[in-house]
């Protein structure tokens, strides 16, 4: 099965003496399946990245194959579908609509195909809170409901975006091993950008990205389970 090949990927922000060239020529491979972790700090384009990936935003150069399609392509119609068809998101800040329940925030995230929300609840560990309000929910069961949200359609690619960044160790580990648990059962390529590098640790592959360049892409060989990792 296809996964990501990403070629030469550049990003380029404002223009002149004030262009911020974000991505520089970017270029690696994810297999179809795989738990990726894309670690850096701040502004070394990782998020930049990922937007790119998952067709939020538009590469000035290179291409970025996804599941066999090169998504550098698209016209704005065919981004739209592939957003909804085959991308999950999940964000730092969960981005829950705070007067629908947990339920109905999963709910509208349903397309063709999709999975009922109760089951995406279930999955996460939150059957019993569907008709809670965020502002009921703690942080990680915020977080959890988000991923529901993002599973429910059944994305082919799940793009996480420091997913644990607002949370405590002990809710993070919970976060990662969810996320790994969707991988294994579903076949869910999972991308998550972060800039913890204790994260690197239950990866299957990390890529290492500074200043806009990739400076290192690494197989682990022995991923830890999540609940191993010492924050």
């Amino acid at each position: 099965m296809e996964g990501i090949k990403v070629e030469g990927l550049t990003k380029i922000y404002g223009s002149g003496q004030r262009a911020v060239r974000a991505l520089k020529g970017v270029s690696f491979e994810i297999a179809a399946g795989e738990f990726t972790v894309i670690l850096g700090p701040s502004g070394s384009g990782k998020s930049t990245l990922l937007n790119v990936l998952g067709g939020m935003d538009r590469a000035d150069g290179g291409t970025a194959l996804v599941f066999g399609k090169d998504i550098t392509a698209f016209s704005a119609r065919e981004l739209v579908s592939y957003r909804r068809r085959d991308i999950g998101f999940v964000f730092q800040f969960y981005n829950l609509m705070g007067n629908l329940t947990a339920r109905e925030n999963v709910a509208i995230a349903r397309c063709s195909g999709s999975m009922e929300e109760s089951a995406a609840l279930e999955k996460v560990g939150l059957s019993e809170r569907g008709n809670n309000f965020p502002s009921r929910l703690s942080g990680g069961e915020q977080q959890r409901v988000a991923i529901a949200r993002a599973i429910v359609k059944k994305p082919r690619l799940l793009l996480c975006d420091e997913p644990t960044g607002a949370l405590d160790s002990k809710t993070g580990q919970k976060i990662i091993a969810l996320l790994r648990e969707l991988k294994r059962d579903y076949g869910t390529t999972v991308v998550v950008v972060t800039h913890n590098a204790k994260l690197a640790q239950v990866a299957d592959k990390v890529i290492t990205l500074s200043d806009g360049s990739v400076r290192e892409v690494r197989i682990n060989e022995n991923p830890i389970e999540a609940g191993e990792v010492e924050w």
